[in-house]
């Protein structure tokens, strides 16, 4: 004897029930694409850049770091970093930089400089190091609400 789902509408309706509840015959699509980076590091950070050398060609400055996401990329974010001269901003660079969620750490090395910031809550602390391990700057941000 063939059963027909018209001939029993609740039986059919309680089918389609389990099976949607259960996930059956859904793909599964978790994980398949990167999530975005932590809220917590995304937005506007300010403060200062202050020279670790003497160096007559450092000098200490305001900083305004823009952080963005960038689209199916968990492990890196878009940064614009901008100094504050005579109250306007000037970009001195942007770039995608590496960011590690587990140690809450960003990173960008160019040749042989390298720029490493910790993310602690809403400050952000760090330094450009040169070539062997040269400290020329140190930074303290804090980030916008």
């Amino acid at each position: 004897m063939k059963l027909s789902i018209s001939k029993f509408p609740l039986c059919g309706l309680l089918m389609i029930v389990a099976l949607v509840s259960s996930g059956a015959g859904v793909p599964n699509f978790q994980g398949t694409e990167a999530q975005p980076p932590a809220e917590s590091v995304l937005g506007v950070w300010r403060g200062e850049s202050l020279c670790a050398t003497a160096a007559g060609s450092c000098k200490n400055e305001q900083v305004v770091y823009y952080i963005e996401a960038i689209p199916h990329k968990s492990d890196v974010v878009f940064i614009r970093a901008d100094k504050i001269v005579d109250g306007k901003a000037i970009t001195m660079g942007s770039g995608p930089w590496q960011y590690d969620q587990a140690r809450q750490t960003l990173r960008w090395e160019v040749g042989q400089r390298l720029w490493l910031l910790i993310v602690k809550s809403k400050r952000m602390e760090g330094a450009l190091t040169e070539s062997g391990d040269v400290v020329f700057r140190r930074m303290t941000l804090a980030k916008d609400d």
